[in-house]
């Protein structure tokens, strides 16, 4: 999904996913104490992507992927972040992807694909110490939106991290889209997240033309796979 099928689609449902945790005030306050992401955000969210990709790349069980996860652990010791936060975190990056691509990518997910999708992250809590991950897709997705409604709240620190890491996803856009750039990242954020930032709902206009621009999108990834819009096998992983 990631390396194939869903490149782009699996990047930015990532990115986005990162977004979420700002919510939760809790670790809200952790990554806005630390200031590595306030100060560097390109360098952070670097790190953080090219950790996950050479777990996704290589595997949990190679040598890279043990080294990876043990980078992760030293990262996270010490920070005053709870076992239901890490899970939350962990529901962020599984997730989001998974719902950015059936809402606007060129086919739907497959049950085979979710499945494994949960598999992984429930491998790499396994080898963190994290537990109480729920025990299948669903379940993991019922249980993050639960969470996000008990704990989603605006914060201070939240809004500094979105401040600071909004040009990580508007630098992106061409450049002739700079002047909608913050109307159209706070289309991309969603309402739940934008309504806990306290972000201001974009025009009706911009609202449109991203629409518009996801739909063309979309019809354009399919013309180009004209054999692949059915999901796959079951049984494919």
């Amino acid at each position: 999904m990631a390396l194939t099928h869903f490149p782009g689609d699996v990047k930015l449902g990532l990115n986005l996913g990162f977004y979420r945790t700002f919510a939760v005030p809790s670790i809200a306050r952790v990554l806005a104490g630390t200031g590595k992401l306030t100060k560097q955000p390109r360098v952070r969210a670097k790190a953080t992507g090219e950790l996950m990709y050479t777990l996704i790349e290589h595997g949990l069980d190679t040598g890279e992927g043990e080294a990876a996860v043990q980078k992760l652990i030293r990262l996270h010791s010490g920070l005053a972040v709870s076992n239901e936060d890490f899970v939350y975190v962990l529901a962020a990056f599984c997730i989001t992807p998974i719902r950015w691509i059936d809402d606007h990518s060129w086919r739907r997910t497959s049950q085979a694909e979710k499945s494994a999708t949960h598999t992984f992250y429930s491998l790499l809590a396994e080898r963190m110490g994290i537990t109480d991950v729920p025990e299948s897709f669903e379940d993991f997705t019922a249980w993050m939106d639960a969470f996000e409604v008990r704990t989603f709240r605006s914060t201070e620190e939240g809004y500094r991290l979105v401040a600071a890491t909004r040009s990580l996803l508007s630098d992106r856009m061409p450049r002739f889209l700079s002047p909608l750039a913050n109307g159209i990242f706070t289309c991309l954020l969603g309402d739940r997240l934008r309504e806990t930032f306290a972000l201001p709902r974009p025009f009706l206009l911009v609202r449109s033309l991203v629409s518009a621009a996801l739909w063309a999108r979309r019809f354009r990834m399919r013309r180009a796979h004209p054999h692949g819009l059915s999901s796959p096998h079951p049984s494919t992983h």
